[in-house]
């Protein structure tokens, strides 16, 4: 029997005020005299215990020996950025480049149909349209300034089978330093505490200097290349979510990932449904959703199949602002940072 998640429904909670975290006070505010440079790729390999991340083996073994259970456990959820729902220089920053409607990415299920079977978690709700659990949507951990924290994101069908989708405050702080997110690992369908598909270790980072530079929220992504496990790639093992481009800022999402605060504890996926809105210039909302920190970086997916348990990631969980979820809008400039990370071995 395939895992139902626990079902909350939009607009039933009241979340605390969210604290200002890693995003710089001057996020909101185009950068004086360097129009364009923000769309510019920012690149970065990844590390273990602070050692670039050069083989799979490698990896595998320094990111298991820091990663125990206890570690993952104790773990905090990622702070989300401070926002508003409008911010002044951003349609000068990132003033768009909407293309045609395109799907550049299809769902792919796991090549193992084992993928993703597990009971229901005690406590899902009855009555309630059941959402399964995605293997292709997972927790993702990582070490910053010797504090462990954990996100949320997403694998995606790409031609190397080795990529997942995630905010960009869950790769680096946005304070323009050098420093990226240490120890970074991902574990798929994350459940009650177990990795249900092993835990997968970063090998590369691929952002935007909008969010690296600058700390800019229209410009909150990133896309993490994975190293392989035991001779496997990501998606043959999971399934991968599809990509999309340039859809309507109106339509029906899906939002999957890890929430961390009361009355979550960041054990299993939980989702938010319903129709998305125009934020901005460049960004999305889900308004009334209840997902917190933690969840950041997990997809908004469109036109979600509940049988194969995937959709095609239309955003990212970045932050919330008067008990909505925003995130930025997937356009062409989106889709120039996705063309620089798939072929990525």
């Amino acid at each position: 029997m395939r895992r139902k998640l626990g079902f909350v429904s939009v607009g039933t909670m009241l979340l605390a005020t969210l604290a200002v975290a890693q995003t710089p006070a001057r996020a909101g505010v185009a950068p004086a005299g360097s129009p364009g440079t923000s769309a510019t790729v920012a690149e970065a390999r990844a590390t273990i215990n602070g050692r670039v991340s050069t083989d799979a083996d490698t990896a595998a073994s320094a990111g298991n020996a820091y990663w125990t259970p206890e570690r993952m456990r104790a773990a905090r959820p990622a702070p989300m950025p401070d926002g508003v729902d409008t911010f002044d220089g951003e349609a000068t920053d990132r003033p768009g480049r909407i293309g045609a409607e395109r799907d550049v990415a299809t769902p792919a299920a796991p090549r193992s149909s084992a993928a993703g079977v597990s009971a229901a978690p005690e406590g899902a709700s009855q009555g309630t349209q059941a959402v399964n659990a995605s293997p292709g949507v997972g927790r993702v951990f990582f070490t910053h300034k010797n504090e462990d924290f954990f996100c949320s994101g997403g694998t995606i069908n790409n031609p190397q089978a080795n990529l997942v989708s995630t905010a960009g405050h869950c790769v680096h702080p946005g304070d323009g330093g050098s420093v990226w997110y240490d120890n970074w690992a991902y574990a798929p369908e994350y459940t009650e505490g177990e990795e249900l598909h092993g835990l997968w270790f970063a090998k590369e980072f691929t952002s935007v200097e909008g969010w690296v530079d600058w700390g800019y929220l229209w410009w909150d992504f990133a896309f993490v290349t994975m190293h392989p496990q035991g001779g496997n790639r990501l998606v043959h093992v999971t399934g991968g979510q599809g990509l999309s481009v340039n859809k309507s800022k109106s339509l029906s999402a899906l939002l999957l990932g890890y929430p961390g605060e009361a009355p979550y504890d960041g054990l299993s996926q939980y989702y938010a449904q319903g129709t998305i809105k125009a934020a901005g210039a460049q960004r999305v909302k889900l308004k009334n959703c209840p997902l917190n920190h933690g969840a950041s970086g997990g997809p908004f997916l469109r036109a979600w199949d509940n049988d194969l348990r995937f959709g095609y990631v239309n955003s990212v969980m970045s932050y919330k602002y008067s008990g909505n979820m925003y995130g930025p809008y997937f356009d062409d400039d989106v889709l120039d940072i996705y063309n620089v990370a798939k072929n990525k071995q």
